[in-house]
């Protein structure tokens, strides 16, 4: 058993000691290849001499290949170093998880002077569906003539606790810094002249760090702690490292490196515009009728909604034509703010009797997208014109549904829901009597007709419904369960008479919006019930689309009092059916019980988002020290009953038992030979 947890100790320190961008492989935030430099980015060479470079690529997403790879590498601008041959090289295929080095010579000139120069790499690569991707990098040539000036440049970058920021999201870059050279630099000074707004920004300290000097050969390390901002937008970012230093000649070398991040959207804090208190007519209306359609918009997002354009639209302007401008404009809706907006319509004077819909349309910049994207909102509404009849003695009376509506509003597949009916006769001077209506659905599945009445029959009856009344009917209906999500159409049947006994028929369609309820189930979490202070381990669990429809923009996290390593997993839409494996690591930072939770959230189709939560539970200890080498014998314990002292005293003992043995054997072959000479 010690020997196992030895074991695994030792295999978490030396995950521990990696740099962090080893496992910033992007968490599956996008199902696409995605290429990034795993090698370091800057190298050192002499004046006069050629220099190998091997760059090491990695495809960092678990999941897709990258194909048709191009790396080409664009000599310095200065003329100083400059490619040597072929300056590009291809890939056929870099499989997901996979690394492939790209090799290229350059030529350092023969009079270049001490100098950082840039060259710039550019890889062009294609996914399975032969979309374009690239990625740009900037490589540093360190030219250095005299071998004991200093060269000092930036080794390592650790973005942590993963290169993948939310907006808002904390994280410490660790710059490790290698003197190449063998004389010290002195002096040493790292900022960050990039940090801004619209970035990343100073969370604590300085954004200047110093190292009084590091020797030839040896290295330091220094970090910032900053933030992500909240306007941050998505999509790849490259900051610039200002180093400056001493050497031994008290001459000051500037240079500059860079490294890169990734931005995601932030769901949570986007903004989200909804529509509130609509209010609307919406009883029946006369011709040449003022119609006024107000409502709110409030931001429930945790930032700026900008460019919003509100619309109003008469989607029949037969009947029903704007008063006021269809169209309102507002540069900006700030978190939790609220809007008034009021459009103004009036009906024709030759509007029909029907309903007339008006479509409200809300779009708006969500500036966390990087591009910038437009977000759209849609709702729909009907305006009732009940024009005159102007035959009305002639005139043939209509049975009509004029409005119908669910409880709930929208039908969950194996469920029972309300369906009210309103029937309106819309003649001004007949009756319509012994009215008889039927329900039919054209659609069936395997388990038989879509909707089934509960406790009644498809058909009932009126007895009759005067001039320009209405009657009202609930029906309880059964929705069944292998019901595709999806709006059914149900037909109600008329038949009737007027009061000459003339009998009529007619048809009325109706609408139900059917969904199915998403289901996520996942296996047991698994982790090693102990971990140790400041070490990281793992934590992991299967989970699986076990309903009928699937589930948008899932997302799996860590979540809890503690730092973590690939802690965000992006699925993307989970089909149905589909199973997927989740893996982050937790980093405690202090002895005791910790409490954790594995969140998944998702949409389902309807797009209401829903969370769920998954606990854990560790035993965290503090780390013993390692022992330093070479180890000390181990000393005696007074109190183990001398316990080296049973393994040493029979030692000597036996030892002193062979010798005497060895010593008797031989003077009695010594007496024996000189016993034989006697009788010779």
């Amino acid at each position: 058993m010690k020997r196992l947890l030895s074991s695994f100790l030792a295999m978490v320190m030396i995950f521990t000691i990696l740099p962090a961008t080893v496992f910033a492989t992007g968490e599956g935030f996008f199902d696409k290849p995605d290429l990034i430099m795993v090698s370091p980015n800057t190298f050192t060479g002499e004046p006069g001499k050629d220099l190998e470079l091997d760059i090491r690529i990695k495809n960092s997403n678990g999941y897709e290949d990258a194909i048709d790879v191009t790396a080409t590498l664009y000599s310095d601008s200065s003329g100083m170093v400059l490619v040597d041959g072929k300056s590009y090289r291809e890939e056929n295929v870099i499989k997901s998880s996979d690394t492939e080095n790209f090799s290229f010579d350059v030529e350092i000139n023969n009079n270049a002077p001490d100098n950082t120069y840039s060259m710039d790499l550019r890889v062009v690569y294609y996914d399975n569906l032969g979309e374009k991707y690239t990625l740009s990098e900037r490589i540093n040539i360190r030219v250095i003539q005299d071998d004991t000036t200093p060269d000092l440049i930036v080794s390592r970058t650790d973005v942590m606790p993963n290169a993948t920021l939310n907006p808002g999201d904390p994280v410490v870059v660790g710059f490790e810094l290698s003197n190449l050279g063998e004389g010290p630099a002195r002096n040493i000074t790292i900022g960050l002249p990039g940090l801004s707004e619209e970035s990343l920004i100073l969370a604590n300290g300085l954004s200047i760090q110093r190292i009084p000097d590091i020797s030839g050969g040896r290295k330091g390390y220094l970090y910032f702690e900053l933030q992500a901002s909240n306007t941050i937008r998505s999509g790849n970012h490259e900051m610039m490292v200002q180093i400056t230093y001493r050497d031994t000649d008290n001459n000051i070398v500037e240079s500059q490196q860079y490294f890169s991040f990734q931005a995601t959207k932030n769901d949570e804090r986007a903004s989200k515009l909804v529509i509130e208190n609509l209010k609307y007519p919406t009883g029946a209306l006369g011709q040449n009728r003022e119609v006024k359609v107000t409502f709110d918009i409030r931001n429930q997002g945790q930032s700026s909604a900008k460019n919003v354009e509100v619309k109003a639209t008469s989607q029949d302007e037969s009947g029903l034509v704007p008063k006021s401008l269809g169209i309102t404009k507002t540069q900006e809706i700030q978190p939790g703010e609220v809007q008034s907006f009021q459009f103004l319509f009036v009906t024709t004077r030759t509007g029909q009797t029907r309903n007339y819909p008006i479509e409200v349309t809300v779009d708006y910049t969500d500036e966390l997208v990087e591009p910038a994207s437009r977000e759209s909102l849609t709702h729909m509404i009907g305006v009732f014109l009940n024009a005159p009849d102007e035959n009305a003695n002639q005139s043939t009376p209509k049975l009509i549904i004029d409005r119908y509506s669910f409880s709930p509003t929208l039908v969950s597949a194996g469920n029972q829901f309300q369906m009210s009916l309103s029937f309106y006769n819309t003649n001004n001077t007949k009756t319509v009597r012994n009215i008889k209506i039927y329900l039919t659905a054209d659609e069936e599945t395997e388990s038989g007709s879509v909707f089934t009445p509960v406790n009644s029959s498809n058909t009932f009856y009126i007895d009759s419904i005067p001039p320009k009344g209405k009657i009202e009917k609930t029906i309880s209906m059964y929705t069944v369960p292998d019901a595709k999500a999806k709006t059914y159409t149900l037909t109600a049947n008329f038949e009737y008479e007027d009061s000459l006994a003339n009998p009529y028929t007619a048809v009325e369609l109706i609408g139900v919006p059917v969904v199915q309820q998403s289901k996520l189930d996942s296996g047991e979490v698994g982790f090693f019930p102990e971990s140790y202070v400041g070490q990281s381990t793992p934590i992991s669990v299967e989970f699986y689309n076990t309903g009928k429809v699937p589930l948008y923009n899932m997302m799996v996290k860590l979540d809890g009092n503690f730092q973590t390593e690939n802690g965000q997993y992006y699925v993307g839409n989970f089909n149905s059916g589909s199973s997927d494996f989740f893996e982050g690591y937790v980093i405690p930072s202090e002895a005791g019980q910790l409490e954790g939770e594995i969140v998944f959230t998702f949409e389902d189709s309807t797009g209401q988002k829903i969370e769920e939560r998954k606990p854990f539970s560790l035993n965290v200890m503090d780390m013993e020290p390692m022992p330093e080498f070479p180890m000390e014998p181990p000393m005696e314990d007074p109190g183990a009953g001398g316990s080296m002292t049973r393994f040493i005293i029979p030692g000597l003992v036996l030892l002193a038992m062979v010798g005497g043995i060895i010593l008797y054997r031989r003077k009695k072959a010594k007496k024996f030979d000189e016993d034989l000479e006697i009788d010779e």
